[in-house]
């Protein structure tokens, strides 16, 4: 078999299977992708050769004769050397358990055999990207603090430069008045930096008096602060936000005590500032990575159950409804076998395109709940306002149209739904809908697919 070839090397990837077949197979199609292959037919030569190279990835088989692919994830994610490899996990079993665990004990994908060469490659692929971004994100936030780090070091060398600083410094001698209180403070040093961000003269700086209501002006309760800094000597170190020169900065202002006085540094720090979003946004989207189900897009297992327990907590102090509605793709196992691990990756795209357009409130959530089961939670809402959303989607499913030769419902895709709706009570656990919710599909199913089946309460 001929694959594309990628002069580039990509990382290098473990592959474990006692299936010499199977790894010969892997490790020559993982080459011709630009991968560099390392084989292990054992679980042990796998944890081996995990320590001694350090693989970019792992592809570990579930089922080994030596050792289990779960004891062997384990083992793995309990190594320093080796915990932070992403494992995906390679099995011909397609369990909805089986995959569970398999996250459960630290794998970050799980691909059923036999598996599509593209699918395998996509996924390893969104794995190492990932891999690459958080130690790209890592790197920049320590570059960061050791940049930080050394500037601070350094302060008290720029004060004895202080023409030659980036930063604005001064410092300020206390005037008190008879009783002893700071009245206000008079300027001794500037440095060329500050002379431009107030827009004076070095030499009208010094000596000039700095009142009260000048220094609240740029921030309320400033003054109060650096009387502070004089009479206890504890530092100050705060970020502003000033306009000067009609231009918005953010600045980085650190305060000691100098004598009956102060010094202050002043750096701009608005670069900075602007960094920190960029990284903050980076986390979002790692974070939205993490919570969405990366096939359809709708929320993963991990975030609904998040929100269930949130919404039941919600909904038990506020004594309102909270309804759940469990969708199953009826005879999705006989679609897959007819039509192929594509047409039903593509159909559950579908599918879950059509419950999302059926539920239209913010607070409304949809969640993949498992392989071919959908998961909606409608926050605030009774039985009767649930079995409504719950018409809509069977009924954009049917608008579909998806041909499904397999079913003995319909010839097109359809679905069985249970709904619950529950007003918790205080003794309650938010697993009682799921349970109640469960029964209803269950239900649905037994009475003959494609219909609504309402929970019965009790």
């Amino acid at each position: 078999m001929i694959y594309p070839r990628n002069n580039q090397l990509l990382g290098s990837i473990l592959i474990v299977d006692d299936s010499l077949e199977n790894l010969n197979f892997l490790a020559e199609m993982l080459n011709s992708y630009g991968y560099t292959p390392i084989k292990a037919e054992t679980a042990s030569v796998g944890l081996e050769k995990a320590e001694s190279a350090c693989p970019d990835l792992i592809l570990l088989d579930l089922v080994q004769p030596e050792m289990e692919g779960y004891q062997l994830c384990n083992r793995l994610k309990n190594n320093p050397t080796t915990v932070d490899i992403p494992i995906i996990f390679m099995s011909g079993v397609n369990g909805l358990f089986d995959k569970i665990q398999a996250f459960q004990v630290g794998g970050v994908d799980y691909i059923s055999k036999p598996f599509n060469i593209e699918e395998l490659v996509a996924r390893i692929e969104n794995q190492l990207t990932l891999k690459r971004q958080k130690i790209e994100l890592t790197q920049e936030i320590e570059c960061r603090q050791h940049v930080e780090k050394i500037l601070g070091e350094s302060r008290s060398l720029l004060a004895s430069v202080l023409n030659c600083s980036p930063d604005g410094i001064a410092a300020f001698k206390a005037v008190r008045d008879t009783q002893g209180k700071i009245a206000y403070f008079r300027c001794v040093v500037a440095n060329p930096v500050v002379s431009q961000m107030v827009g004076q003269h070095q030499d009208n700086l010094v000596g000039q008096r700095v009142l009260k209501r000048m220094i609240d002006q740029l921030y309320p309760n400033l003054f109060e602060q650096l009387v502070g800094v004089v009479e206890t000597g504890e530092s100050f170190n705060q970020e502003f936000r000033f306009e000067l020169n009609n231009t918005l900065h953010w600045y980085s202002v650190i305060v000691v005590q100098n004598g009956d006085g102060f010094s202050m540094t002043i750096r701009d720090v608005s670069e900075r500032k602007e960094w920190e979003v960029l990284l903050n946004q980076t986390s979002q989207n790692l974070y939205q990575q993490a919570i969405s189900d990366s096939l359809t897009q709708v929320a993963n297992r991990r975030a609904f159950d998040h929100y269930i327990e949130q919404e039941w907590h919600r909904s038990k102090r506020e004594q309102v409804f909270l309804s759940l509605i469990l969708a199953d793709i009826d005879y999705f196992k006989n679609y897959n076998d007819y039509y192929g691990h594509q047409a039903g990756d593509q159909c559950l795209r579908e599918i879950a395109q059509a419950i999302r357009n059926a539920v239209k409130r913010p607070a409304d959530f949809v969640a993949r709940y498992g392989g071919e089961e959908f998961a909606v939670i409608l926050p605030n809402t009774e039985i009767e306002g649930a079995k409504q959303v719950a018409e809509l989607i069977r009924s954009e499913v049917h608008q579909l149209n998806i041909p499904h030769a397999e079913s003995t419902v319909c010839q097109f895709v359809t679905v069985s739904l249970g709904v619950c709706s529950l007003l918790p009570q205080p003794e309650d656990s938010f697993k009682i809908l799921i349970s109640k919710a469960d029964i209803a599909l269950y239900e649905a199913k037994r009475q003959g697919r494609d219909r609504i089946v309402e929970a019965e309460n009790g």
